[in-house]
């Protein structure tokens, strides 16, 4: 049940690509680009604490490399196929048929943001959460994510981060 609501929602989300033209070029543009500016946000941020000479770069460096751990263990253990391959679609960018969830991005841009907001700025982690959560939309309506591996990702993301804030809490780091 929960997956035939998550394809239905990811065939109205990717349709709506395809009938307007204009909103699916827009989500090549933000998914070809968001791995470079959330790149770059990250790297804005580390050099912010650094300058700061802050401890809070311990945790700040260490959640992003936990997640991406995460997902290759995931899909070392679970293999979900992407939408482009079951549905039998064109996706609008190319993408290898790796696993689907969770997403790579999704739990990428969010543990970068969600990081942001807990070390660096909270203002601008805000803005950033919400970049995340428009890159993963993107990654569903170019074709190669179901909603649900984006909101796995975005959840893992959000856990990763609060177990190291707890952390750094604990270890007087925050």
């Amino acid at each position: 049940m929960l997956f035939e609501l998550d394809r239905i929602l990811f065939q109205w989300l990717f349709n709506i690509s395809l009938e307007y033209q204009l909103i699916g070029e827009l989500m090549v543009i933000i998914t070809d680009w968001s791995s470079i500016i959330f790149a770059l946000i990250y790297i804005t941020g580390i050099g912010v604490l650094i300058y700061n000479k802050s401890k809070k770069i311990v945790p700040f460096l260490l959640a992003p490399i936990t997640s991406l751990i995460t997902v290759q263990i995931i899909r070392i253990l679970y293999y979900r196929p992407r939408p482009f391959i079951t549905l039998n679609i064109e996706n609008l960018i190319y993408h290898s048929a790796s696993g689907s969830m969770p997403s790579r991005h999704a739990i990428s841009a969010f543990v970068i943001a969600i990081s942001i907001l807990f070390y660096v700025n909270k203002d601008l982690g805000k803005y950033t959460l919400f970049l995340a959560a428009i890159t993963g939309l993107s990654r569903i309506m170019v074709g190669v994510h179901y909603p649900l591996d984006i909101i796995i990702g975005a959840l893992l993301a959000l856990l990763i981060s609060l177990i190291f804030k707890k952390i750094s809490i604990y270890l007087n780091l925050a």
